[in-house]
């Protein structure tokens, strides 16, 4: 059995993906995502509610459709929290705040196996219990490491960061970064550090990817150069449409 992670692959075939956060822990959210044909999501450890259990639904109703389940952990230092998301079967961790090398080096010592790191072997999920031959091998080839690069510190040490074996993205946080920057993320330094790292990433090989959250920034972005890229969030998404949606009855009615 060969292990499979579908966001890389339709990267190397279409030069860009498209993903959503997903914030809200439903399976049936991922599932229609999937369908219309997304390429990835980010379960939200982080700021969000989801649960273990409930992420291994969401990652299985992902997988359905061929489509990548990444999960966002919330303590770049936390390997217990990385290792065990990984052994549950899902296809990459996203850890936030990433500001240094040594960090980062860290973060690909605490997700891959030996000799890249120190993951400890198991026989769940992730491996199909025991189906999937050359785990350990194939998971370090396979699964998906992105880091975030959110705050000045970030931005200043970025070319180090791109140069960390085994580092696949490179996620900027344009709310996070901004707010750092004590700016709009419009403003022109602020501009100018998404740059900045855009092109460390293309100077090193890294995928360079940035959250949006309307599909004019999405595929501005994907113009810039930006090649993962996230359109939506869930839970920001519904909320959005059904008022759009009650308020246009009310105006049908009041006709």
């Amino acid at each position: 059995m060969k292990m499979r992670c579908f966001a890389r692959e339709r990267l190397e075939q279409n030069g860009y993906v498209l993903g959503a956060f997903v914030a809200s822990g439903s399976p049936m959210n991922c599932e229609c995502l999937a369908i219309n044909g997304m390429d990835f999501i980010i379960i939200d450890a982080e700021h969000a509610q989801t649960d273990t259990e409930t992420l291994v639904e969401m990652s299985r109703a992902s997988e359905l459709y061929e489509m990548s389940a990444f999960v966002r952990v919330y303590d770049p230092d936390d390997y217990t929290m990385m290792s065990r998301l990984l052994d549950v079967g899902i296809h990459g961790i996203m850890v936030p705040m990433v500001e240094s090398r040594e960090q980062a080096d860290k973060i690909i010592h605490y997700i891959k196996y030996p000799p890249l790191g120190m993951r400890g072997a198991n026989g769940g999920r992730g491996p199909r219990w025991g189906k999937i031959e050359n785990y350990q091998q194939q998971a370090n080839e396979n699964l998906y490491t992105i880091m975030q690069c959110e705050s000045q510190k970030g931005v200043a040490n970025i070319e180090e960061i791109c140069q960390t074996p085994g580092l696949d993205c490179v996620f900027i946080g344009t709310a996070d970064l901004s707010q750092d920057y004590g700016k709009p993320a419009s403003d022109p330094e602020v501009q100018a550090a998404i740059q900045t790292v855009l092109d460390a990433c293309n100077k090193y090989g890294i995928v360079p990817g940035i959250v949006t959250g309307t599909a004019e920034a999405a595929a501005a972005k994907v113009k810039q150069g930006f090649k993962l890229v996230t359109c939506m969030n869930d839970q920001v998404f519904f909320r959005q449409e059904s008022e759009k949606r009650l308020q246009a009855v009310k105006d049908l009615i009041a006709k």
